[in-house]
């Protein structure tokens, strides 16, 4: 199943559920793939194949989400379900053999993305500020996902809101300033997306637009006012760790 395939089908599912009434919003490499794919035309060493179709819903449709996604043939794991079905839900689309997993209002990876109040903001996919987010949390980032960073960086201004064009920055530092262990992984990611760039072969425009963003970045993550919780978490620092790995999450 080739990318425009896995595309074609997450984004029929996006619109299966809004004919249900149900909101359901592209996320993971599916959604990175519809936001930046005009980039990997441009710069064909930022693309990659996403590997499967994960999608965001809200907790309390969980059920309305489930009947609509089984409507057109995915078959839910009840397993799965009915051990995670508070955060997550996994399904299988026997017609591309592909699995699909549904996370509900919060993404938890190395750390926590709340999403809820965030999926009626921007479609297709969550909003590209939180899209990013699920890259820059990653603690054991893989090469995939730095291209993914460097790919939106280069695609996307910084700014107030987002659009198709632009990342809400203000969205990015008021994650950061709540969450010090989030703060802590985000700033060694961007610092590691720096470090890739410096292996490959980008055109210079790219290396300066991307180099540019990162510093904007950086520097309002530093400036923004960090809550108490952050500041009390800071004081433990590196003594304590500040990630989850896979297996924990």
């Amino acid at each position: 199943m080739q990318a425009e395939e896995k595309l074609g089908r997450g984004l029929m599912l996006v619109d299966t559920c809004a004919r249900n009434n149900v909101i359901c919003r592209l996320l993971g490499g599916v959604a990175i793939y519809y936001l930046v794919r005009d980039v990997y035309l441009e710069i064909p060493s930022l693309a990659r194949e996403p590997k499967d179709i994960d999608l965001a819903g809200r907790r309390r449709e969980s059920h309305k989400l489930t009947r609509a996604l089984e409507s057109v043939g995915l078959v839910a794991d009840k397993r799965f379900n009915a051990l995670h079905g508070w955060e997550r839900l996994r399904f299988m689309d026997p017609k591309f053999n592909i699995r699909i997993d549904v996370f509900l209002d919060v993404f938890r990876e190395s750390h926590v993305i709340d999403l809820s109040g965030r999926l009626e903001r921007f479609s297709p996919t969550i909003p590209p500020s939180d899209l990013l987010m699920t890259k820059l949390q990653i603690w054991e980032i893989n090469e995939k996902d730095i291209k993914d960073i460097i790919a939106m960086l280069y695609k996307f201004e910084l700014g107030d809101k987002d659009t198709n064009d632009t990342i809400d920055l203000g969205r990015i530092t008021q994650l950061t300033s709540n969450d010090w262990g989030l703060y802590k992984t985000t700033t060694i990611n961007l610092e590691r997306a720096i470090n890739y760039m410096n292996t490959i072969e980008l055109p210079s425009r790219v290396r300066e637009r991307v180099l540019n963003n990162v510093g904007k970045l950086r520097q309002a993550i530093e400036k923004a006012p960090k809550t108490i919780k952050w500041r009390l978490r800071a004081i433990i620092g590196e003594r304590v760790k500040w990630y989850e790995t896979p297996e924990e999450a």
